[in-house]
């Protein structure tokens, strides 16, 4: 490797001169960076407090989340169900609870306004500590009938700043593929756009949970570049119990990194009309029963199913095993495959 050349002392009077005469101004983020970086001791010494917890046990303060389905399984519903927990400071379900009450925005570019309003009063949201912000109401309340497009800078920056101004603990965004116009879901580089305001969000403390919907293959629909900096992400699937009246979904973590897998166990949700509104129950999913879904849901080997549970391989073959035998599933030539 050849080593740089050190420059001559003419190029170094040179440079002084021009620094002095304001023609090569020292970047400005230098002393910042310095000043800015940490050694090992000090920071492990640093009192850095804990983030707060918003719905335990697993949403915390300035969290990116992901609640992603397909149509209709329930993502509106329980996104709502969440603001609703958040701002009253209760109970959503028998497993998850928010402790303190918190302001929430909840953006709606989708529905339309008399359903969003309909499913409020039967969930019984009237907080004031709840806020919404409709594409419907946006659109006639601006002079030059504008649409609500979060892939604009100005609307992002537009956005931030009323979240700051009302102190919004949680921005919900209702959903990604409707306040995002002309972005390009399959294409991870157009997701720039968007990052970077989410990353100023979590800065200032302000939690988002983003909307998404799920894609024939069952994963969220698009590029997965923005799951990455996601602390969690919650997917919905459908479930028929045949209840004859309400609505009922399943609810699994495929990320999380603010708490254990076995703190936040898959759920089976009922939603059963009562003279309160809705009557929200929860139930937990065995792990044989997942493994089972998730084969219905296209995965096929053992190492993935492994991954996903949090088993080891031979767990899982042996409950295969067992499925096959009960009709469950099928095995064939190493593969689980439905019955």
């Amino acid at each position: 490797m050849i080593a740089p050349k050190e420059p001559s002392q003419a190029e170094r009077l040179l440079a002084k001169e021009k620094e002095e005469a304001g023609l090569n101004p020292v970047n400005p983020h230098t002393a910042l960076f310095k000043n800015s970086t940490v050694s090992g001791a000090a920071f492990r010494d640093m009192k850095i407090p804990e983030r707060e917890t918003l719905l335990s046990p697993f949403f915390k303060a300035g969290d990116y989340g992901i609640i992603f389905a397909p149509r209709g399984v329930g993502k509106s519903w329980l996104s709502l169900m969440i603001a609703k927990a958040l701002t009253e400071s209760g109970p959503l379900g028998n497993h998850w609870e928010a402790p303190e009450s918190k302001r929430v925005l909840y953006l709606d570019s989708e529905m339309n306004l008399s359903d969003l309003q309909k499913r409020c009063h039967l969930l019984g949201i009237q907080n004031e500590q709840f806020h919404v912000l409709s594409h419907e109401i946006v659109f006639t309340e601006s002079d030059d009938q504008l649409s609500l497009n979060l892939a604009d800078p100005t609307q992002q920056d537009a956005l931030k700043e009323h979240c700051l101004t009302e102190k919004i603990d949680v921005l919900i965004l209702d959903n990604l593929s409707t306040a995002f116009k002309g972005l390009n879901e399959n294409e991870s580089d157009s997701w720039e756009q968007v990052s970077p305001w989410l990353l100023e969000l979590r800065r200032h403390g302000i939690a988002v949970i983003l909307v998404c919907h799920a894609g024939r293959n069952g994963n969220i629909r698009g590029t997965s570049r923005r799951e990455d900096m996601a602390h969690w992400i919650l997917s919905l699937e459908e479930a028929d119990t045949g209840i004859e009246e309400g609505h009922e979904f399943k609810t699994r973590f495929t990320k999380n990194r603010n708490c254990m897998a076995f703190d936040v166990p898959a759920l089976a949700w009922t939603m059963k009309p009562s003279e309160n509104g809705m009557e929200i129950t929860t139930t937990t999913i065995d792990l044989q029963s997942q493994m089972i879904d998730l084969i219905q849901g296209g995965m096929t080997s053992a190492s993935e199913l492994a991954g996903e549970l949090g088993k080891a391989k031979s767990t899982i073959s042996k409950w295969a095993t067992k499925a096959a035998a009960e009709g469950k599933i099928r095995i064939s030539n190493g593969r689980y495959l439905p019955a």
